[in-house]
């Protein structure tokens, strides 16, 4: 049922109900708001009636109804005097009432509720289209387990029609897992789409040997060797030796006595002792180290820093492990 809610306003606005009931229009939830306000609720199709009567209303009133509308509790809705012939003497005293809406009620108010918030329904409906349209196609590619062929993994996704911001072509999963499953080695492999990603798992047979790396081992740190264990090829460097980054340390080689090299596949460790030495531009010493850990990738042996002029001067002496094939 729509109710639409009214405000009835005037002296003793608790006989405009009468008036409203001997029209025919049923009032629902009448409430006294104030001495002078009542609240209530008709059917949506009896509003405009409501509108008709309540501004011309006038009744002739008693001395004593003038009295009680002015003083009379503020509470209580009078009720009708049961005992007609009591009768009152009227006085020429007019009530104009006055009515306003006050909002709708029920299925009416849920109504009105949409229809203002038609901006929020219009937009959440489209978000909802542009997400399920958006769910149909690639964004992110993800591989993970044997990274040594990502390479591949991506070239056989590609030639299958998966690629970013493309739409996903589902019933082509099989062909793709089944080309990945034919690189050597893979003994597992999943396509599936999550979202907006594809995620390829590969996984290599445990029985596999992973290739060796061929040719010399090169340092990819600056410092000092600390300790160095060749099995196999030749040492360029020994221990207490300093090298850049970049140099050879240990030849993919074995010499003869007569010089000659014969190529073998270098086997070997090597423990440098390097150093992290900067100014770093920071506002606290926690700061300032921070960055500097960040820079290194070995075992902090020992660390100092010192305030000055450009921030923070950081010195960290740390420990790295390289090896080949070891």
């Amino acid at each position: 049922m729509l109710l639409e809610k009214i405000i009835i306003e005037g002296i003793m606005p608790e006989r405009a109900l009468s008036k409203l009931q001997r029209e025919g229009i049923c009032v629902y939830h009448a409430k006294k708001l104030k001495k002078n306000q009542i609240l209530l609720s008709v059917k949506k199709k009896d509003t405009e009636k409501v509108f008709a009567i309540c501004p011309n209303v006038c009744y002739n009133m008693s001395e004593e109804d003038v009295s009680a509308a002015h003083s009379g509790p503020a509470a209580e809705i009078p009720k009708e005097h049961s005992n007609a012939s009591k009768k009152r003497e009227p006085i020429s005293a007019y009530t104009p009432y006055t009515s306003k809406k006050a909002g709708a009620e029920g299925l009416l108010a849920v109504l009105d509720w949409c229809k203002r918030r038609i901006g929020v329904f219009l937009g959440g409906a489209l978000f909802v289209a542009a997400t399920l349209a958006a769910n149909n196609f690639v964004f992110k590619i993800e591989v993970t387990g044997a990274e040594t062929y990502r390479r591949e993994v991506l070239v056989a996704l590609e030639e299958n029609g998966i690629r970013t911001f493309s739409l996903y072509p589902k019933d082509r999963e099989e062909e793709v897992a089944a080309k990945i499953l034919s690189l050597k080695d893979v003994s597992y492999c999943s396509v599936e789409k999550s979202g907006m990603t594809v995620k390829v798992d590969v996984r290599l047979s445990a029985f596999s040997e992973p290739s060796p790396e061929e040719g010399d081992m090169l340092a990819k740190h600056s410092g000092t060797i600390v300790q160095s264990a060749v099995l196999r090829g030749t040492p360029l460097k020994n221990a207490g030796d300093e090298v850049e980054a970049g140099e050879t340390l240990v030849g993919a080689y074995l010499l003869s006595e007569s010089g000659e090299r014969t190529p073998v596949t270098a086997i070997a460790r090597v423990t440098l002792s390097c150093v992290y030495d900067e100014i770093v531009a920071a506002d606290s010493e926690e700061r300032a180290l921070a960055e500097g850990y960040l820079a290194i990738d070995g075992e902090i042996a020992e660390k100092t820093c010192e305030q000055t002029d450009g921030g923070f001067r950081v010195r960290i002496v740390y420990t790295v492990t390289e090896t080949i094939n070891f």
